[in-house]
């Protein structure tokens, strides 16, 4: 008996029934093996058994086979399938002679779909599915749209964007080929397709970037505490001394960012921790030109590093305090607690580790400002100069009593180690010293605004500045003279050169200047030493000194003589009665001028210093015949008028008489008025091709009163010199 489900799931018996089998015969051999549709047939597994069936109809698969039927065999569940398909008894078929007639096959796209090219019955639509054909093959691929319509070309790619025309409709895919060929590759052969920083930010590494580093500016808010923002900026400039983190922050604009979050953190009120740190700040973005170009485009970065300065005169540098392990007391005393006093130490310790090749000496904020106001690649401001000047009178304050104690005996620069208060910062005074000298020769200032520079100056001419240059030059020349340091030699060379640029700057054409270099006793002849031991390495062929060449130290010390000289009438009685020796050994009383025995007058000195340059010999190097004709100048210039003078002069000189020595003097000078006309017809060219036809004239006027002028009434004086005797 089977069971069976009837409607609505009624469970029903039925007898099974005794299907009635038709022999086979020869044509229904046949139809078996005939081509043709099959009925799907249900297999009825039951008892072990299995019987094709025809689909909808009865179970006609008896449990015991009817005598004169066939056996049919059917296969069990353990059985395995065969490869070719097996016709049964119930299939009918059809002859193959019959058409079959088409039948649409439904499927879900539509009424019928199929991989394989609808052919037209005609030969009239060939042209037409082979153009279509065609059509299909040549469709641009992914790779090929981009390319053409500049999908992955960077917004800094200085040549402008030229679209590819489509391709010929017979082309055939190239996508591969289209694909290598838009790869970039870099120098090292390496996979580059990432350009340029505009696809980083495209790309999203920016916002991954600034998302990572969001908490730091959260600690700088104005509301947070003053300890709060200490330690959000140290932070900051930590992760900025690390390589990865630096490059990093200069591609996506960190720096810009950071400094106006810093910047509005300070609110303009003066804190000595959170200025030290914002200066080490400004001085790693001093590291590349093109960041410090970035970060000194903000309106307040120079004011606010001017301003640290300036509020540095009536406070304690407390970063040196903290580079010189000072004592507790002496924090104290600047107003630092011992939880303050770490956070100073982790910085200095920063400062000296990441500027360690710009920094010889103990780190300073003044140190820090300096150095990045010196590299800075825009234009500093006329109001920028006062309080420039300003702080480079107080380090110049700490200049003479390292002279005084180097005079009893003490070093002249004592141990960092040993301090206990603010020491002398030679790194930060060659660094004003450069920006002193930018605002002399007017790189950065407007033609309309030297009366400003000028009365700046004058302003701090009076407060004794000049007197300050030249004990600077003092300590420089026995720094470079005694130290067995490369570097601080070479530290001492710029500071010595530096001053000497000033003053003769300075004293270009100023009288008050010139007299107050004047009133020190030792300036004339600690200057004239200064020319002398530079010509005497000089025409030895000695070695340079570290940092510089002795031909331009010569040139300085001769230019501040001949400043004098032109200026001041008392220089020529002061030079015939002020004695040195040209070997002077620079002992340690001799520093500012010399003590030794054997001395002669100065004025006597420089003549044999031009006489060295007399040579008969015609291949003389333009050098010496520089030197030559200028002291020939400047001999001249003393001789003015000072009949005194002229006796030792012409006693110095070797010649048949009175009037071959002055014709030689006046020879030298005429080669030299020559060369100088030419220069400044040179000179004048460059000036025409600068600037304008109001600045040449000024330029030119300047040329003219400062040399040409002043060699032809030498050459005049001398002449009549020459015609009376």
């Amino acid at each position: 008996m089977q069971r069976v489900y009837g409607r609505k799931g009624r469970r029903t018996t039925r007898e099974p029934r005794v299907s009635e089998t038709k022999a086979p015969s020869d044509t229904d051999d046949n139809d078996l093996s005939s081509p043709g549709r099959r009925k799907r047939c249900k297999v009825n597994i039951e008892a072990g058994s299995v019987t094709p069936r025809p689909a909808g109809g009865p179970s006609r698969c008896p449990q015991t086979p009817t005598p004169g039927s066939p056996e049919v065999k059917c296969p069990t569940q353990s059985s395995t399938p065969t490869r070719k398909r097996q016709a049964t008894l119930d299939e009918p078929v059809q002859s193959p002679s019959k058409p079959q007639p088409l039948k649409a096959v439904r499927t879900y796209a539509g009424p019928s779909r199929s991989f394989l090219v609808t052919l037209p019955m005609s030969g009239t639509g060939l042209d037409d599915l082979h153009d279509q054909t065609q059509e299909d093959m040549s469709q641009e691929s992914y790779t090929d749209l981009r390319n053409r319509w500049g999908v992955d070309k960077s917004e800094d790619d200085p040549l402008p964007f030229e679209p590819v025309p489509s391709p010929s409709r017979r082309l055939k895919r190239t996508s591969s080929a289209s694909f290598k060929s838009s790869q970039s590759f870099n120098s090292s052969g390496i996979l580059n397709d990432l350009k340029s920083i505009t696809e980083l930010r495209n790309k999203g590494e920016s916002r991954r970037f600034m998302d990572e580093v969001g908490y730091l500016f959260e600690g700088l808010e104005v509301p947070s505490a003053i300890a709060l923002r200490r330690t959000s900026a140290l932070e900051i400039v930590d992760k900025l001394c690390d390589s990865d983190f630096n490059r990093r922050a200069k591609a996506f604009d960190f720096y810009v960012l950071t400094w106006d979050k810093l910047s509005i953190s300070r609110g303009g009120v003066s804190d000595k921790i959170f200025d030290a740190i914002l200066s080490f700040f400004a001085a790693l973005a001093a590291r590349d030109p093109h960041t410090l170009g970035d970060v000194s485009r903000r309106p307040d970065f120079v004011d606010t590093l001017v301003d640290i300065l300036v509020s540095l005169r009536d406070k304690t540098d407390v970063l040196s305090l903290a580079a010189a392990n000072a004592r507790i007391a002496d924090f104290k005393s600047c107003g630092i607690s011992r939880t303050e006093i770490l956070v100073l130490k982790k910085l200095s310790d920063m400062v000296s580790k990441e500027l360690y090749e710009a920094l010889q000496s103990q780190p300073s904020v003044r140190f820090l400002i300096s150095h990045t106001l010196a590299v800075l690649p825009t234009a500093l401001a006329v109001r920028h100069l006062d309080p420039i000047l300003a702080n480079l009178e107080t380090e110049l304050s700490l200049v003479e009593p390292r002279i005084t104690a180097y005079l009893s005996g003490l070093p002249l620069l004592p141990v960092p180690s040993e301090l206990c208060s603010v020491a002398l910062s030679l790194e930060h005074l060659e660094l004003c010293l450069r920006l002193v000298d930018s605002f002399l020769l007017g790189q950065w200032s407007a033609p309309d605004l030297e009366d400003d520079r000028a009365a700046v100056f004058r302003a701090a001419c009076v407060d004794g500045l000049a007197s300050k240059f030249l004990s600077l030059c003092v300590l420089s020349e026995v720094q470079l003279r005694e130290s067995e340091s490369e570097d601080e030699r070479i530290l001492a060379w710029k500071c010595l050169c530096g001053a000497l640029r000033a003053l003769t700057l300075l004293s270009h054409g100023d009288l008050s200047w010139c007299e107050a270099t004047l009133v020190e006793e030792y300036a004339l002849p600690f200057v004239a030493l200064v020319a002398i031991r530079s010509q005497a390495k000089w025409l030895e062929g000695e070695a340079d000194p570290p940092g510089g060449e002795t031909f331009d130290l010569l040139c300085l010390a001769l230019g501040l003589l001949m400043n004098w000289a032109t200026m001041s009438e008392k220089v020529s009685s002061l030079c015939r009665e002020q004695l040195i020796n040209p070997s002077c050994p620079g002992n340690r009383s001799c520093i500012r001028a010399c003590q030794c025995p054997e001395r002669q007058s100065i004025l006597h000195c420089l003549t044999a210093l031009y006489v060295e340059h007399t040579s008969t010999n015609e291949d003389i190097p333009p050098e010496n015949v520089f030197l030559r004709g200028y002291t020939a100048v400047l001999l001249g210039i003393l001789m003015k008028g000072n009949k005194a003078s002229l006796d030792v002069v012409l006693a110095a000189l070797s010649g048949e008489s009175s009037s071959a020595k002055l014709r030689s003097l006046i020879h030298h000078c005429h080669t030299f008025l020559d060369s100088y006309k030419q220069t400044v017809t040179s000179l004048n060219e460059g000036i025409t091709t600068a600037g304008s036809q109001d600045s040449k004239s000024r330029q030119k006027g300047s040329w003219d009163k400062s040399g040409e002028e002043i060699a032809r009434s030498v050459i005049a004086s001398l002449e009549s010199l020459c015609g009376n005797s």
